[in-house]
């Protein structure tokens, strides 16, 4: 509430040096330009304090985390704002008046004008920016983290330093470590001395936006960059990447932000499998590509939809059967009550109810319902198969996903029943990380974990009880 207010405070007043400066620019002489100036001072503020609470960093969320549009049309607290800063401006129109009319002071006034209001605004953002910031989210060295596993189960750092959030994770071929960041760079670490700990990070290959989706498949490695996936190679061996093609590109992205094609799995039958997001939040989608799974031949041939009807799939994986599923992010826009978040089985040629149905459908509703519901704005993310051998029974092929906004690690038990068709229950694997995600198993037999709010990968192992 008192982020609310103070929001609505400094908008009242970047509203009202914006008249203010409008008003001095009727007087003669030098203070028409010091009223341009402070007129443009308070339109530069209040067009920046919006941005800073509404424009997303990265694929996370704004900086000041109030609801700007909301706040505008809270007219009971925008009054009593307005009244508070109306009486500052009444009097300093005093000021100003008996200034120009006695001819005094008129240097001192200026500067009082023209530097006020950056100076009230600096740290009036940051205070705002750190308060809106939610308690869990403030410790961000990984070494320092709060995190909780099932008992017998300890997690260490992998890697951290270096790379800029990082965005995917995959193993390459001899089992050093591939890692996506948000700023469009791809590294390799290697365990050099057998610790379980990266100790070389460098960078492979760059160049891109919005990478998000990494997978191995004969020598090359495909990424999902905003609107295409490409295949890098290293085929002289020196430690980059020095081949890349494109497989498919002209893909919608974030035409919605931060929509796009998303993360990568190969299926049973040699195909690519993704996701794309939605170009609409909550409303009709007309674009054939969006809002769906795709597959495509890894030489870029035979692109198509696999399954309509989904929001925003940000990871896709195969269990053990060759079966299909990922986690789906709702939209925010629709009325009445957010939509859940979904973990769903995804099946060839099914629609699974965006825009029109979320969680779960009417029967006749013609789509197909969730396994799992999550709460709103969960924000699904990573998601594997465990299939190492260093885990209790009870987690083999078993589902894992990464909840970006709750910090959590969902563990996913999948059974199939009689008649094909998949049932699922979920319980909390992991708490205390700030935005996981992405989630795979390692060469080891041991899960692997990216944490993008901490620049940390965590290696999740076992030692209790078998």
């Amino acid at each position: 509430m008192l982020l609310n207010i103070a929001s609505l405070v400094l908008l009242a007043l970047w509203v009202g040096a914006i008249v203010g400066g409008l008003v001095l620019m009727r007087q003669k002489g030098r203070w028409r330009w010091i009223g341009l100036t402070i007129a443009v001072q308070g339109l530069i503020l209040l067009v920046f304090q919006g941005l800073l609470s509404t424009y997303p960093i990265g694929i996370g969320d704004p900086l000041i985390r109030v609801k700007f549009w909301d706040l505008l049309s809270q007219t009971a607290v925008v009054i009593g704002a307005l009244a508070v800063v109306a009486g500052g401006l009444w009097w300093l129109a005093r000021q100003i008046r008996y200034s120009i009319d006695q001819q005094l002071r008129r240097r001192d006034l200026a500067l009082f004008l023209l530097l006020g209001m950056p100076l009230i605004a600096a740290p009036a953002f940051y205070t705002m920016w750190q308060t809106s910031i939610p308690e869990r989210e403030r410790q961000r060295d990984p070494k320092l983290r709060a995190i909780n596993l099932p008992e017998g189960f300890e997690w260490s750092i992998y890697a951290s330093g270096t790379m800029d959030n990082p965005t995917a994770i995959a193993f390459g071929p001899e089992n050093e470590l591939y890692i996506a960041d948000i700023a469009g760079d791809l590294w390799i670490g290697r365990d050099q001395n057998n610790d379980h700990q990266i100790d070389s990070l460098s960078k492979w290959a760059g160049d891109f936006e919005l990478l998000v989706g990494l997978v191995w498949r004969d020598g090359e490695l495909y990424c999902a960059s905003s609107g295409k996936i490409e295949a890098l190679r290293d085929s002289d061996g020196d430690g980059m990447a020095d081949s890349r093609r494109i497989v498919v590109d002209n893909l919608p992205s974030m035409v919605l932000q931060p929509h796009s094609n998303n993360g990568l799995a190969f299926g049973p039958d040699g195909r690519l499998y993704f996701g794309v997001g939605s170009t609409t939040d909550g409303k009709f989608e007309d674009n054939e590509l969006a809002a769906s799974i795709l597959s495509v031949n890894p030489d870029g041939s035979d692109l198509r939809p696999y399954a309509r009807g989904l929001g925003n799939v940000f990871d896709v994986a195969f269990n053990a059967d060759g079966a299909l599923f990922g986690g789906d992010n709702g939209p925010s826009s629709v009325e009445g009550d957010d939509p859940p978040d979904e973990f769903n089985y995804l099946v060839e040629g099914q629609h699974y109810g965006y825009p029109y149905y979320f969680g779960d459908p009417p029967s006749d509703g013609g789509t197909r319902g969730a396994l799992i519901s999550f709460p709103a704005h969960s924000v699904p993310t990573g998601v594997t198969f465990y299939s190492g051998n260093q885990y209790p029974q009870i987690y083999s092929d078993s589902a894992f996903l990464t909840l970006w906004q709750t910090g959590e690690v969902m563990h996913i038990e999948v059974g199939k029943t009689s008649n094909g068709d998949y049932l699922a229950k979920s319980t909390t694997f992991a708490d205390g990380m700030l935005y996981p995600i992405d989630v795979i198993t390692g060469p080891d037999g041991n899960m692997y974990i990216a944490d993008f709010g901490t620049s940390a990968i965590y290696r999740i192992t076992y030692n209790g009880a078998r």
